[in-house]
């Protein structure tokens, strides 16, 4: 499938998950998975679909699945002081969350909510790890995706605390086109608050920025979706912080 297209694609369908051994040719984490691995994963299995704002985890709750989305798009978040929200990332297709609680505090960090109408298949945690004993390739790349993960977060870091507000926005756009889109247009289904809330700003300031990234010919503000006209710009913003 086109990268983008997913996010857009027809959700009329009402299409539910017909079984893990479906998806092996997908998710790129199944792969690695034998038939009778994919049983295993398959095994107390539940697939249900989420309208756009409803809560599929809540930060908090007790850990005891891993969710892989099938279709649509949602975003991860954890939930701070005076109901302050930051966006930790956005979940499109074929993506795993559940780490670090399920193998950790025992307990989800962070909260995961429908952007758009999404399907969710909820996969037993307790399964997922007999089956990552089994299968050391998997393990492995298990692991680097959680590695990835956590190499991102301390990029945040070190964006959210040493960069200035537009070094912030430059950051989030270059990955959001990058990493999540794959394109040069975000789709109009990150909101300018989602904008704030990913950066650690106002949305006010959100928008100011982006008015002014948009002056100045960086990008494009087609109604609610951003185009990117300037990466170089953008990466050059992202570089001076």
């Amino acid at each position: 499938t086109e990268p983008g297209i997913i996010l857009q694609g027809n959700m009329n369908e009402k299409k539910l998950c017909e079984g893990c051994e479906k998806c092996n040719q997908m998710a790129p984490l199944f792969r690695y998975l034998s038939e009778d691995e994919l049983v295993i994963l398959n095994r107390d299995r539940y697939s249900v679909r989420f309208h756009e704002g409803e809560v599929i985890l809540k930060q908090g709750t007790a850990a005891n699945t891993i969710i892989s989305v099938i279709d649509g798009f949602a975003r991860k978040y954890m939930e701070g002081f005076n109901d302050r929200k930051l966006i930790l990332d956005f979940v499109k297709p074929w993506q795993l969350v559940g780490a670090p609680g399920v193998h950790n505090k025992g307990k989800y960090s962070f909260s995961v909510v429908a952007i758009q109408e999404t399907l969710v298949c909820f996969l037993d945690a307790s399964n997922f790890t007999e089956v990552l004993g089994i299968n050391g390739e998997f393990a492995k790349a298990y692991v680097q995706l959680c590695s990835g993960s956590y190499g991102r977060s301390l990029e945040r870091m070190v964006s959210l605390s040493q960069k200035q507000m537009h070094g912030r926005i430059a950051d989030a756009l270059i990955y959001l086109t990058g990493e999540i889109y794959e394109s040069q247009v975000i789709g109009c289904e990150i909101t300018r608050q989602d904008m704030a809330d990913y950066t650690s700003m106002s949305k006010d300031s959100a928008i100011r920025i982006l008015k002014e990234f948009e002056r100045d010919g960086i990008v494009n503000l087609n109604g609610k979706c951003i185009e990117i006209l300037s990466d170089k710009r953008l990466r050059e913003i992202s570089q001076r912080g």
